[in-house]
This record gives C-alpha cells, structure tokens and sequence, in this order.
C-alpha cells in the first residue's frame, strides 16, 4: 500500500523533510565555493612565501629579469623556478617580467615573449604587489600553446616576486603565475562538503523529529480537545433539547391543569343535564354553570394566547417618560386605584429603540401586580439610569406597599402561570420578563427593608444585533 501524504502531520514531515534536504544540499553547493577560494587563496600565499625564498636564495635581481636571454639569467631563472615542477598538481609556470611579457616558461619555450594569460587583471593586480588565485571551472578550457593540451579545470596563482637587495626597499620585479591541477583540492572540497552535509543533514533531522514530534504531540491533543467539545456540543444540545421538551411538558402541563378543572365540570354538568331532562328549569340552571365554565376554558386559551402576542415586535425610536405616562393614564382608567401612581418624572429625556406596545404592556403588568399587592397603598414609579454588566441602560422601576414575597416564591415568579392570589392568572410577571428579554434586557424582584416589594424592568440604551 502507497504511503499517501494526508494529515496534517505527515504534509508537515514531508515539507520539512523537503525544507531540510533543500537546506542541506543548498549549504553545500553555496559553502562549497567559498571553501574553495579559502583554500586556493591560502596555498596562494604559501606559493608566495616559497618562491620569494627560492629568489632569495638564488639571488634572483631585476637585472636577470631584464637579461633573461643571457645564458647565466636563463640558467638561474631555470635553477631557481624550475623547483616549483615538484609540487604537487603542478602543470604550469610562466614568469612574467613588468611588461606583462612572458620570459621564462617551465615547458613550452614558445610562450617565451608573449603576453599570454587568461587573467590579465590578476595578473595586472599582482604587479602591484597582491597575491591573486582563481579556480577555473568546468566549460572554461585552459591552453596554454597551441601545442599545449587543454586543461579543462586548473588553480592559476599570480604571485609577485619581490627583490632581496638589502639597501633599497622590496618591489615586484615580475611575477610567477602557476598553474595546478585542482583533483586534490576538489577531492578535500568534497570530502569537507560530505561531511558539511552529514553534519547539516543530522542536525537537520534531529530537529525535524524533534518538532514533528511536537507538531504530531499538539496535533493529537487538537483532535482530542476538538472531539471533547464536539461531545460537550451534542450532550449540550441534548440537555438544551430535554430543556425544551421538560419546559414544554411543563407548560402544557400547567394548560392541561387549568384547563381541566372546567372541563370536567362541564362534562359532570352534561352527564347531569341528561339525567334530568325532564325538568326544564333545572336543565336551564345547569347550562348556565356549563356556560360559565366554557367562558373560564375560553379566557385561560386567551390568556395563552397573549404569550404568543408579546413574542412579535415592533422596534422604533421611543421617550420612555411619556411611555410611562400614558401607561399610568391607562391603568387609571382601567383599573380600581384607591390613590394616584406616585411618578416623579425624571431630569433628562430618554429615548430608546424599542417596541412601545409591548414595554406598555410589561410596564402595565408591573403597577396592575403593586395594585393588587396592597389596594389601599400608594404605587411608585421611577425612571432613571442605570448599569448593568458595564452597559448603559435605564431602569423603569415600580414599588408597592404590600407583603414582599417569600424566598420560596422567588423562585417561581417568573414562572407561566405561577401565582400566589386564587384568581390570578399566573401570566403578568413571565410575559413582563419574556418582553424585556426581547429588548436584551430583565425584569428584576427585590424585597425592601421597610416594606413591599420592588419590580424594575432594565432595558439597554443599544440593543444587541
């Protein structure tokens, strides 16, 4: 079976294998030059040393540079230079005097009085006293005479050679150019780029073993903490959808109770009907009570269906001061209040983007309940800024004067069709709370020290998209 590159840690061992291999190889053809020109430049200089010495030694002066067609300079020339056969590689020496001229040549005498070289600048530089060596690559053909063979890498030095005179001060009075061939030196050159390479390549792989690893360790807890949440994403869901479902059987459960009390009574109502169709009178008091609890059936599914109403909205820029106002206008006119709602309007206009009709109705449910709570005692209502979880909003608040609530109620007040009064729908505070959660916002229950009760609704200046 083909090994096929498809997660993401063998596509990273694979570009970094690549990465590293381009590396290694890279490093090696790039050094690989510049150890060349070191090295050829460092035998340069010994060649330097060796011939100034051997011109030293053989009293080599200008003036057989000048003569170097008399017998005794050519013979010294040839004592003198002719050494340099012995080293290793060697396949040429031409000396040159200061015309650039050749006048001595280790073997080919036809070069004798010619100008002839590859380098002219280096051979130019080392008139002036530079020591100059070039490696001559592949596809650069070197002859040296017509007869000569040609060579197709060579080492060529340029090396000046300086006069011994001990009352004058050294110059060039010509220069050695020598010629070598370069298989020792590209045999150390790949030697030295072999072990370049073993060395490059070795760090190299420790380091990619060492970050796939890494790579594969954060991979592999990537997948397990992606798996992990994924599982707490379905369990969640799961929870959430036996949230739904309880909260609907719940809900259904509390329409089914409220709706079941009437209906039974009027099944009872009917099966009694029945039985005493003979007296007309009875069966007319007996429709009445069916009527009657028909009418109750009917204002509990009205009831329900006011949720369904404060779920659709109406979004618009409002004042919440004169919303307030109407709002407290309305219960005046429509429901019993023994005294005026105590509302002290507030300093500074707010306006907000909401649904009037429904903050109306939120606002209503909130005065009806402090009405209801203590019917003899003043309701308060207030308008004021204020924050909640470091956002800007206002708070319409509203207190009565009755008993509070119960810890064990609390719990409970927001809860469809939870109420504490025996005709009470049960229906205010949960659709006060399921508006104002429309608006990003929340209705708020507190107890107050001195008496009754406080229920605020909290809306934000911005709602959130």
């Amino acid at each position: 079976m083909m090994f096929k590159v498809t997660t993401p840690p063998r596509i990273f061992g694979a570009i970094s294998l690549l990465v590293i291999a381009a590396v290694v190889v890279g490093t090696g053809l790039i050094e690989a030059p510049f150890f060349r020109q070191s090295i050829i430049d460092r035998e340069a200089a010994i060649v330097r040393d060796m011939v100034n010495a051997l011109a030293a030694q053989h009293g080599i002066s200008a003036e057989d540079m000048e003569h170097h067609a008399e017998p005794k300079a050519a013979r010294k020339l040839d004592e003198t230079f002719g050494l340099l056969r012995k080293l290793p590689g060697t396949e040429r020496i031409k000396i040159f005097n200061r015309d650039n001229v050749i006048i001595w040549s280790d073997d080919y005498s036809r070069l004798v009085g010619t100008r002839r070289t590859t380098h002219l600048e280096r051979l130019t530089r080392a008139m002036h006293g530079e020591v100059q060596a070039v490696f001559n690559t592949v596809g650069k053909d070197l002859r040296l005479d017509e007869q000569g063979p040609p060579m197709p890498q060579s080492i060529e030095s340029y090396v000046p050679i300086l006069t011994h005179e001990a009352d004058s001060p050294a110059t060039v009075i010509g220069v050695l150019a020598l010629y070598r061939d370069p298989q020792d030196l590209n045999r150390t050159i790949r030697q030295g780029m072999y072990l370049l390479w073993m060395f490059t390549g070795g760090t190299g792989l420790i380091l990619f073993f060492a970050l796939y690893k890494v790579f594969d360790l954060v991979y592999s807890r990537q997948q397990t903490a992606e798996s992990k949440f994924s599982k707490l994403t379905v369990e969640h869901e799961r929870i959430v959808q036996i949230e739904k479902m309880s909260a609907m059987g719940e809900l259904v459960g509390e329409i089914a109770h409220q709706l079941n009390n009437p209906l039974v009574g009027v099944i009872n109502l009917t099966q009694l009907a029945e039985r005493q169709v003979s007296d007309p009178q009875r069966v007319s008091e007996l429709l009445a009570e069916v009527r009657k609890a028909g009418t109750e059936c009917r204002a509990i599914v009205q009831r329900i269906l006011r949720i369904n109403q404060a779920s659709r909205s109406t979004i618009q820029q409002t004042d919440i001061g004169e919303l307030v106002q109407d709002t407290i206008a309305f219960c005046q006119h429509s429901v019993a209040l023994k005294h005026s709602v105590d509302y002290p309007k507030p300093g500074r206009k707010h306006v907000l983007d909401v649904d009037p009709v429904l903050i109306r109705q939120a606002l209503f449910n909130l005065i009806h309940n402090a009405v209801l709570a203590a019917p003899d005692k003043q309701v308060r209502v207030s308008l004021a800024e204020a924050q909640r979880d470091s956002a800007q909003g206002v708070l319409l608040s509203v207190t009565d004067a009755g008993p509070g609530f119960s810890r064990e109620t609390a719990g409970k007040l927001f809860k469809p069709f939870f109420t504490t009064r025996a005709n009470g729908t049960g229906l205010g505070l949960s659709v006060a709370q399921h508006i104002a959660m429309k608006h990003g916002g929340v209705v708020l229950a507190e107890n107050l020290v001195a008496g009754g009760a406080r229920f605020s609704i909290w809306l934000p200046k911005m709602m959130k998209p």
